[in-house]
């Protein structure tokens, strides 16, 4: 397994993958930023480092995170198929199995870097800012920056699926704008919807909207969540590589 994620770390276009999640990163961390300090004046002061967490998150996980990633799969699958590399691959006697998770893997660091990066803006406008806060607060960002990389896995696995099936970056770009404006419906009809569905896995674990730290309860349902639709669709994706590639 070592020696594919190394392989596959050597591989693919790092420096590009990253560059478009910090594009992605800045537009969204702009528009929330902007919302915070254009109600700066009207928001309570022992509030306001939740609140800010909040507007910086809220529009990156919900309406810009699922399409980047989706990006972010295309970029490290398409490949694959626009070279026939799986072909030659398999023809050599390759692990389908472990080439797929060392992609998954690799996914999973590239975001956890863009979360990183996330977590540091909100440090930095805290500092320069004056915004008063307390290490509790911090210590909630910190553990839902984490969160949102384990509620990454289900929308990642699920676009690896698209990839493998269609081939096709915009079909699983466009699947990823549908899925993120359907979770904002979601947002309206309920925690129930929302807390089952894939593309407001990243929402919930980074709690943009409960501004406070999971129930045992809600973080047990949020982990087999993301453990069901990661393993569904895993395996969908294996066997539609073994199928065809």
């Amino acid at each position: 397994m070592t020696e594919y994620f190394k392989a596959e770390w050597m591989k693919i276009p790092k420096g590009v993958i990253l560059a478009v999640g910090l594009l992605f990163l800045a537009l969204s961390s702009f528009i929330g930023l902007t919302i915070f300090f254009f109600n700066y004046d009207v928001l309570i002061e022992n509030q306001m480092s939740r609140v800010l967490w909040g507007q910086l998150t809220f529009y990156n996980s919900q309406l810009l995170f699922p399409a980047m990633l989706a990006i972010f799969s295309a970029m490290i699958l398409l490949p694959e198929f626009e070279q026939k590399t799986f072909e030659m691959l398999r023809a050599n006697h390759v692990s389908s199995r472990k080439l797929l998770m060392s992609k998954f893997l690799l996914m999973l660091i590239l975001v956890s870097i863009i979360q990183g990066v996330l977590f540091i803006i909100y440090l930095v406008t805290l500092y320069f800012s004056h915004i008063p806060f307390e290490m509790n607060d911090v210590y909630l960002c910190l553990r839902a920056t984490v969160l949102s990389v384990v509620g990454s896995t289900s929308v990642l696995m699920l676009h690896s699926y698209i990839m493998v099936k269609t081939k096709n970056f915009a079909k699983s770009v466009g699947v990823a704008a549908i899925g993120s404006f359907a979770g904002f419906i979601f947002i309206m009809m309920g925690e129930l919807f929302n807390s089952v569905f894939p593309y407001s896995q990243p929402m919930i674990g980074i709690r943009s909207r409960a501004l406070v730290d999971m129930s045992i309860r809600e973080l047990i349902v949020f982990l087999l969540v993301n453990i069901i639709y990661s393993t569904i669709f895993y395996y969908l994706t294996l066997r539609t590589l073994e199928k065809k590639d």
